[in-house]
């Protein structure tokens, strides 16, 4: 029986390199896209659809899905803390990315993270996030430096699609936190009422929003 897993997919140059990894060892991918819009354009849909169609001539069986999070990004820029932006927003995109996987019957998420490559991504905050799901997590970059990941970009024709510029999240502080607490972030979770929002996502076929 396939392992059937949700892969977390931005605009950027890891995410199509884990999904790639995944389905290369025999995983049934599936993809989702958070929209973020407003704090991101529509650039970057029109760049996640350009990564699926050149990860499908790989991958023919690759599908992918988009969801509603602009609502989810409002609350933690209005209300969260700065400095723990990108870790709240991590941990919706896990729940995100479980709730679709609770409804297409998928085993679990992966990511594109790798460790200690931006701040949201040092070991401390990969346990933070983690807490936020019941359902597995692989990450097949963990290991890979920068260059590695480069190379297989190349090689898959997702490289030169994955730099076109794009507006990067309007929400990333300054000075993000690079050690985190589970007790800490649990508690800024409930001063911004983010838990239960991701029952309000809505997922769709991406090629149903272009």
């Amino acid at each position: 029986m396939s392992h059937k897993v949700i892969v977390l997919i931005s605009g950027g140059i890891d995410s199509p390199v884990a999904a790639h990894l995944m389905a290369e060892v025999g995983a049934e991918v599936s993809l989702l896209h958070l929209d973020n819009r407003p704090f991101t354009d529509e650039k970057t849909i029109k760049t996640v659809k350009e990564l699926v169609d050149k990860l499908k001539k790989v991958h023919d069986e690759i599908e992918c899905y988009s969801g509603t999070f602009g609502d989810v990004q409002k609350r933690i820029g209005k209300e969260g803390n700065e400095h723990f932006r990108c870790l709240l927003c991590r941990r919706m995109m896990y729940r995100a990315g479980e709730k679709l996987a609770h409804k297409i019957n998928a085993d679990a998420l992966a990511t594109g993270e790798s460790l200690g490559q931006v701040a949201s991504q040092t070991l401390s905050n990969l346990t933070s996030v983690n807490e936020a799901v019941s359902i597995p997590i692989h990450r097949p970059l963990i290991g890979l430096d920068k260059t590695e990941v480069v190379e297989i970009a190349r090689e898959i024709g997702t490289y030169d699609i994955s730099i076109q510029p794009t507006i990067c999240c309007m929400l990333t502080p300054d000075k993000p936190r690079v050690r985190s607490e589970l007790e800490e972030i649990e508690e800024e979770e409930t001063k911004t009422r983010l838990l239960g929002m991701e029952k309000e996502i809505d997922f769709k076929k991406l090629t149903d929003q272009l």
